[in-house]
């Protein structure tokens, strides 16, 4: 019995002495994360807040010291309820499900934790639940090596949903592939089987250093790569193959181009569809790589933070002075950070474009309210480069705002990009243009007595269609119709077409299948409109009495039912060699008389409007 009594004695002085050491954690624990709640200002919170980028701040332990809005809303988490998590328990509980790969994204996280690594980039999938979207995020991370969060992490998350969609899109068209890839802003090749280089585009020209003749079908690319990187890749490659896994698409390596000059380029390879072709864009990451450099070094936390965000951030109290500011900013200017901080954008900027700046400031400022999306042109040593920035109001702890915080983007490639690619549309419209009118002048050619009918049924047809508030893209599918809708009279004799007298049934019939001509002619060319249905079914009537297809109601499309009252109104108000021109009163009260049976209801009352009540006139 003493013995007993003697053993549970001892559990309670084990139980109280680990209850103690709990409690003594605790404290240590609580102590902990009040010194950096303490040294983690306001500022901080703000700025990283303001981040389109998403940021998690662990601690050695792997607990969640910060995160930032922008993770709150990929992942679906509160600040206050992971704060103080372990961010591996954090993953398995509460993020990794949100992915398409969830177990490969945790293999990857916790490789950087297990390893130790300094960066580790991959891409993530987050599939679309409830109030999230689905969005395509790049994550990376670096541990910090001094400080309160000496031992920790800084993980980043990049939103490259509209990256990815573009590389989507990118194979969708081969037109489009050709026109995109001389204007992707990075240096882009295409590759063979046997790693020869079969295309290039003039970013690759300018990074490598040769021009496309000396590079095309001449080239490996591999012939860039530091002999010492290439045999890592190559080992790394053949590693993935041996293990049954996928070869990897991207890279890092040093670059050497024509002068001998070494770049750090990131690579990434795909293959392309149906082909034994692959395309690898390369970023030359050298910038970059000497930042990542200076962050590792540096001993001003909240300055490595900002840094290694790739956009332009900085901060101006309400004086205009610029109190601090990231080395994007600098980067840019091609001014040292502490040459900017302490100055106003007048100092900093052309005075039109600073004048701009500050009426900017101003307006956030005295409203309190963000001002986003603000697209400016700014002037620097390299030349003029547009911007696409987001004001916030700096509040202080009292909600009083001190200041402004400006996050901006550089859009000058994008920005030059849509203007090439708008020349070209226009181009491409006025080529089309001329062809359509060539098309229209030999139908002319051959049928004189209807001259000037397909121009005059286009006005009509379009004014018809504005009057419907159609949108634009069918607008123009119904003037391309409408210009060469009688394109299949080319097929039909001229003798049938001049003739003064009526039409013998078997005539009747010949001219019946212009319709079809004109869709064979037409069916080969890719118009991006539904123009050869249109020139097709501009005959057919809402009762099936129409040709050649005896098409009925709906089946119909809304373009040829315009283009069919359009015709009809056109044709009765004009000179025939069989008729005189009628009165446009005659031509409506045809298509009034049978709205409904033969035209469309509300293309015929459209119709209507536009002669009785808007004054449209052929001109």
């Amino acid at each position: 019995m003493e013995d007993k009594d003697e053993t549970k004695e001892e559990l309670i002085e084990e139980l109280k002495t680990l209850r103690e050491e709990r409690e003594e954690s605790a404290i240590k624990d609580i102590t902990k994360h009040a010194y950096i709640k303490e040294k983690f200002p306001s500022f901080t919170k703000n700025i990283l807040d303001s981040s389109a980028v998403g940021i998690f701040i662990l601690d050695s332990d792997f607990k969640v010291v910060w995160i930032n809005h922008a993770i709150e809303d990929y992942f679906g988490l509160q600040r206050e309820k992971v704060i103080g998590k372990d961010k591996r328990k954090l993953i398995k509980e509460n993020i990794q499900n949100i992915f398409e790969e969830p177990d490969e994204f945790t293999r990857k996280v916790f490789a950087t934790y297990d390893n130790n690594t300094y960066i580790e980039n991959f891409e993530c999938h987050v599939l679309s639940s409830g109030k999230r979207e689905d969005r395509w995020l790049e994550h990376w991370s670096q541990p910090i090596k001094s400080g309160v969060y000496a031992g920790g992490r800084v993980e980043h998350y990049y939103n490259i949903t509209e990256r990815k969609q573009a590389e989507k899109a990118l194979k969708e068209s081969e037109v489009k592939y050709h026109s995109l890839f001389e204007n992707t802003g990075t240096a882009t090749l295409v590759f063979e089987d046997d790693m020869t280089i079969s295309m290039v585009n003039s970013q690759a020209e300018i990074l490598s250093g040769y021009s496309k003749n000396e590079i095309e079908n001449k080239m490996k690319w591999t012939k860039f790569v530091v002999p010492e990187d290439l045999e890592k890749m190559k080992k790394y490659h053949f590693a993935r193959r041996k293990a049954g896994e996928t070869p990897p698409t991207q890279y890092e390596f040093r670059m050497i181009n024509r002068k001998g000059k070494i770049k750090d380029i990131f690579l990434k390879i795909g293959m392309i569809p149906h082909t034994k072709k692959s395309i690898a864009s390369l970023m030359d990451i050298t910038e970059r790589k000497k930042a990542e450099q200076n962050i590792k070094s540096a001993k001003d936390e909240l300055q490595m933070i900002m840094d290694s965000v790739p956009v332009i951030i900085f901060y101006k109290d309400i004086e205009g002075r610029i109190i601090r500011a990231n080395r994007t900013l600098a980067d840019s200017l091609k001014v040292p950070i502490k040459d900017i901080v302490g100055k106003t954008t007048e100092k900093l900027f052309p005075r039109e474009q600073a004048e701009n700046m500050r009426k900017d400031d101003q307006e956030v400022i005295i409203s309190g309210k963000p001002k986003r999306n603000i697209i400016q042109p700014y002037t620097t040593p390299g030349g003029l480069r547009w911007l696409l920035s987001d004001k916030i109001p700096y509040r202080d702890k009292k909600g009083k705002v001190t200041g402004v915080i400006v996050l901006a983007k550089d859009i000058t490639v994008q920005r030059k990009s849509e203007q090439e690619l708008q020349q070209t549309l226009q181009k491409l419209k006025k080529t089309m243009d001329a062809t359509l009118e060539t098309m229209s002048k030999i139908i002319e050619v051959k049928d004189p007595y209807t001259s000037g009918h397909q121009r005059r049924v286009c006005q009509l047809a379009i004014r018809i269609a504005q009057e419907m508030k159609l949108p634009e893209d069918k607008i123009e599918g119904i003037r391309i119709a409408s210009l060469i809708h009688d394109i299949g009279k080319i097929g039909l004799p001229t003798e049938i077409l001049s003739k003064p007298t009526k039409l013998t049934d078997i005539e009747f019939s010949l001219i019946k299948g212009h319709s079809q001509i004109g869709y064979d002619i037409l069916k080969s060319i890719d118009f991006s409109y539904p123009v050869v249905q249109i020139v097709l079914q501009h005959h057919e009537r809402l009762d099936g009495s129409g040709y050649p297809n005896n098409l009925r109601g709906n089946k119909i499309i809304l373009e040829a039912r315009i283009l069919g009252v359009a015709d009809v109104v056109e044709a009765m108000s004009s000179f025939r060699p069989y008729r005189p021109a009628l009165e446009i009163d005659a031509a409506l009260e045809e298509i009034s008389k049978n709205k409904g049976i033969l035209y469309d209801p509300e293309v015929v009352d459209a119709c209507s409007r536009l002669f009785k009540e808007k004054g449209f006139k052929f001109e």
